[in-house]
């Protein structure tokens, strides 16, 4: 690994953005699922959308509960009946659900492949609890039970580590050639021994301008203790930023070599 991957977060949203596919071959190979002492499996109930939600807010992953409500119903509502032995959390002995992964049912084959793991996130405070291994052991172990023999899986950049820790659990590098770049953002990060074969990339070719510059100017506004996410596709320049709970929205504007960003007028309380 890099020196520069040594200080990176789980999820690093200065990295360029680029989609990794992934193979598992044989699903009848799997290890050892049994979590921690202190937590253990719940399968999803109707309900439990807001705790999804809450989890995917505390990885990091999105800026509010309302937008991962809407994230889960755009994703979900088309095999809501399947969620009850398709999707589950890991709760600790207080009732919290602190982690969650999805073995989807795809209505037309990816590749070849019907079911593709989904929304595989742990929040931010149990990160260290050594949860991941075991539950990418049991959605490995949960998609041979539902009789999927072979899987799918989507990752990315911005995810490094879960990506890493895929490869690690005998999932291969697809379709390398469709994105390369990306295989070589992983690489110059992980130097994994399964991307022996990729070149690596410089580390400074590895970033996001725009969002390098965004992140120095939300460290001088907030300090370290924020999410933030921006949204640069189809000519929109937005950031938001959950910071104590308060949801920022602001402009960014990168004009004749100066950067800035400007904030909108209402802020919201994160629900």
């Amino acid at each position: 690994m890099t020196k520069e991957g040594d200080k990176m977060n789980s999820i690093e949203k200065t990295l360029e953005y680029h989609e990794l596919l992934m193979t598992y071959s044989d699903t009848s190979k799997f290890g050892n699922d049994t979590l921690p002492d202190g937590f253990h499996y719940e399968f999803y109930k109707l309900g439990d959308e807001e705790e999804w939600a809450r989890i995917h807010v505390e990885s990091g992953e999105f800026m509010s509960i309302e937008e991962g409500l809407r994230i889960f119903h755009d994703f979900y509502d088309s095999f809501l009946n399947e969620l009850p032995k398709r999707l589950f959390f890991v709760v600790n002995n207080f009732g919290e659900k602190v982690g969650t992964a999805t073995i989807s049912l795809l209505l037309e084959k990816e590749f070849g492949y019907e079911a593709v793991v989904d929304w595989f996130a742990i929040k931010k405070q149990y990160q260290g609890y050594h949860l991941s291994k075991p539950m990418i052991n049991k959605f490995i172990k949960l998609a041979n039970e539902l009789g999927h023999k072979k899987l799918l899986l989507h990752t990315q950049t911005h995810t490094w580590l879960a990506a890493k820790l895929y490869l690690d659990f005998g999932f291969e590098p697809f379709n390398v050639e469709e994105n390369m770049k990306g295989w070589q953002i992983l690489k110059t990060i992980t130097n994994h021994s399964k991307l022996n074969y990729i070149e690596a990339v410089p580390e400074n070719d590895m970033y996001f301008d725009i969002a390098l510059k965004t992140k120095a100017k939300l460290d001088e506004l907030f300090g370290e203790n924020y999410e933030y996410s921006i949204w640069h596709k189809n000519g929109r320049h937005d950031v938001e930023v959950n910071y104590n709970d308060i949801l920022y929205k602001y402009k960014y504007y990168d004009k004749n070599n100066k950067f800035w960003l400007e904030e909108e007028k209402q802020n919201y309380k994160r629900k």
